[in-house]
């Protein structure tokens, strides 16, 4: 019963939450653009100039410009590499969290989404670096490939695959899973586990 009343709530406040996400436009995902400005171009001062907010999208601009296909140092190119990034890409999963928070009806529910908001934006930033990397890759090629501490173009292609397709929507429900210990849904959850195991 818990478990049903669970899924449906989530389904219905799903538009809701979604509303106000979308709404709010960059607000959710301004922290995340932040912490990805500052972890970029610490690692890669050489590539990544900085990050921020133009809308909803996180507008990068590097230190590398352009002329006649060859990628150059800006000042020597006369122009500025900037990629566009579209921030709801990762932030929708704040929208989800809420939802399945929510839904729940734990005690201190605020406190727990403040908690879970504070991780999902560390999780954005990740997704949202991984999208610039998997970016970089493709617009400048050998030039970002061959800038120090840059990982192999494999592992650049699975990160971000891995923090865009999947993140979003797991981070959320595993951070509410861990929320939801000790609760009467938890203990529901627990009771038809095992009894399921039991079963085999």
């Amino acid at each position: 019963m818990l478990i049903r009343r669970q899924f449906v709530l989530t389904l219905a406040l799903m538009p809701i939450t979604f509303g106000i996400w979308y709404a709010a436009d960059a607000l959710f995902a301004g922290p995340a653009v932040w912490l990805c400005d500052l972890l970029l171009s610490s690692l890669y001062p050489d590539i990544v100039q900085g990050a921020g907010l133009q809308g909803a999208n996180m507008l990068l601009t590097t230190q590398l410009g352009e002329t006649n296909g060859q990628i150059l140092p800006a000042q020597e190119a006369g122009n500025q590499i900037a990629l566009e990034i579209n921030t709801r890409l990762v932030s929708y999963s704040v929208a989800f969290y809420a939802a399945l928070l929510t839904a729940s009806n734990l005690q201190e529910s605020i406190t727990k989404f403040c908690i879970g908001l504070f991780w999902l934006t560390g999780i954005m930033a990740f997704g949202l670096a991984s999208i610039a990397g998997k970016d970089l890759l493709l617009m400048v090629g050998a030039p970002f490939l061959s800038a120090p501490g840059v990982p192999p173009a494999d592992l650049l292609a699975v990160t971000y695959q891995f923090n865009v397709l999947l993140m979003p929507p797991l981070a959320p429900i595993c951070i509410w899973l861990w929320q939801l210990r000790g609760s009467p849904l938890w203990q529901t959850l627990e009771a038809d586990i095992k009894r399921a195991s039991a079963q085999r």
